[in-house]
């Protein structure tokens, strides 16, 4: 659970991200620092699991065989040793509004998140009590 305050400044600050990479055409498309990296999901922006997959490995630098689908995700999740920084927050804004079309998938989507075996991996649901399906 976030701290009070801490959701409109990590909203300010991916606001800042996206627009500084497009101005400046920055390489990555993840922020970092203090050797943590930043993933943002929103899930306004997820049209689909589809488009949440592909966000995630944008921002994760995953390798272009990523599967797309849940077990990759698993197994992604589990590895990431090409990954620097030491610790990883994958902040999720607006999960009410993740693809429910499909509340099975929806469901796994996150509880693979949330049991991703991988002590760098910290979910962070902003907006939200735990994980709401």
């Amino acid at each position: 659970m976030a701290v009070p305050g801490t959701q409109m400044i990590i909203i300010k600050l991916s606001k800042k991200l996206n627009s500084m990479s497009s101005i400046l055409k920055l390489p990555a498309n993840y922020y970092a620092a203090d050797n943590t990296r930043y993933v943002f999901i929103d899930g306004s922006a997820c049209a689909n699991l589809d488009t949440c997959f592909t966000i995630l490995q944008e921002q994760l630098s995953i390798p272009d065989y990523f599967g797309k689908n849940l077990d990759a995700l698993e197994e992604v999740l589990a590895d990431l040793e090409w990954i620097e920084e030491e610790k990883i927050k994958i902040i999720i804004l607006h999960i009410e509004s993740l693809p429910g079309n499909d509340p099975v998938k929806k469901k796994n989507f996150l509880e693979i998140l949330d049991n991703a075996d991988n002590d760098k991996i910290e979910i962070i649901y902003l907006g939200a009590v735990g994980n709401q399906q």
